[in-house]
């Protein structure tokens, strides 16, 4: 239905629908106008992907995480290493969540945040610390 007039069953021309047709295509166009407006402000306001070099983040691990982690352990608590399995079972197993922790510490680690400029480093750290897991810290 292209919303032009249509030929009755008796052959005449009906414009009876024709109202109808257009008011369902400017419906329509408002619904995909929001859906865009929906689309395009949410790609303009997403949080960018993390992204981190697990080579430059070696040397930031080594002057600030070795102290309390070196070969992927935790001399504060030793059940909480940075081995694959502890991360897994502590939910931090993804860049975000140890970009979270170095940032802002939690128990007994505290934040680095502040300390560790500009925050791209602490990306770096989290890709190292991924890398290495996956390594099994060798």
């Amino acid at each position: 239905m292209t919303g032009e007039a249509t030929l009755s069953d008796n052959g005449q021309r009906n414009d009876s629908l024709l109202p109808v047709f257009t008011k369902r295509r400017t419906q329509l166009k408002k619904i995909l106008s929001v859906i865009l407006a929906i689309a395009l402000f949410s790609f303009a306001f997403a949080t960018p992907a993390l992204a981190g070099d697990a080579t430059k983040g070696a040397a930031v691990f080594k002057q600030n995480c070795q102290v309390c982690h070196a070969g992927g352990k935790n001399t504060v608590n030793k059940k909480k290493t940075l081995s694959k399995e502890d991360l897994e079972k502590y939910g931090k197993n993804s860049l975000e969540a140890i970009v979270s922790q170095v940032t802002n510490g939690a128990g007994a680690m505290p934040a680095f945040g502040r300390r560790i400029k500009p925050a791209s480093k602490i990306e770096d750290v989290a890709a190292y610390v991924l890398e290495q897991a996956e390594k099994g810290w060798k």
